[in-house]
């Protein structure tokens, strides 16, 4: 018998069942955004298979863009697909983004929200927010800030604040060893989503 924290969750997938599940949550909420390129997987494979000719420098560099892009490029050719919302260590909501106006609902609902968001590297995930809507949540801390301070040591090796690294102890084992993919297009993926919501309750 372990003494792991069982995350439960619910999924959202539409902007009416999303917004009603935003409404009555506590103060305090953990906050995560996941990400994909702006790119299809066949989009940026087709990339790839360009940069094998002989491309003019514009052309070249186009397809360089497309077949290096990732959920990491920068926000401007990326798409939010999950904002997963932590409730407390143990309940999360996650919210499946699978269009633009889908997207631009729910970042209105973050910015104009009185919610105080704790986020653990706010340098990902508010730049999304700021690049994609000019504002920022009126109220968050950072936590891996918060915990460089606590550390504060010069030895990069010796302060590793990565999330899992924190947190890892305290939930499922497969949670720390799971790599994201950000090329996967099944965004309902049920261990996904498990993830999705398992880093919005280790957030909070």
């Amino acid at each position: 018998m372990n003494n792991y924290i069982e995350v439960n969750y619910k999924t959202y997938s539409t902007v009416l069942s999303a917004l009603e599940a935003l409404k009555d949550l506590p103060y305090v909420l953990g906050l995560d955004f996941e990400t994909q390129s702006l790119y299809s997987n066949a989009e940026r494979a087709e990339a790839k298979e360009l940069l094998k000719e002989d491309l003019d420098r514009p052309t070249e560099r186009l397809c360089k863009l497309v077949a290096n892009s990732s959920g990491l490029s920068f926000p401007s050719i990326t798409k939010i697909t999950h904002m997963n919302i932590g409730i407390s260590e143990k309940e999360a909501i996650v919210i499946v983004i699978d269009n633009v106006y889908m997207e631009k609902t729910i970042l209105n609902w973050l910015v104009t929200s009185n919610h105080h968001f704790v986020i653990h590297n706010s340098g990902f995930d508010l730049k999304q927010v700021y690049v994609k809507t000019g504002k920022l949540p009126k109220h968050y801390d950072d936590t891996q800030l918060l915990t460089k301070s606590f550390i504060n040591n010069a030895d990069t090796w010796k302060a590793n604040t990565g999330l899992k690294i924190l947190m890892g102890q305290y939930y499922k084992p497969s949670w720390s060893l799971v790599k994201e993919d950000y090329n996967n297009e099944d965004l309902k993926k049920e261990s996904f989503l498990e993830y999705c919501a398992i880093d919005a309750c280790a957030c909070w």
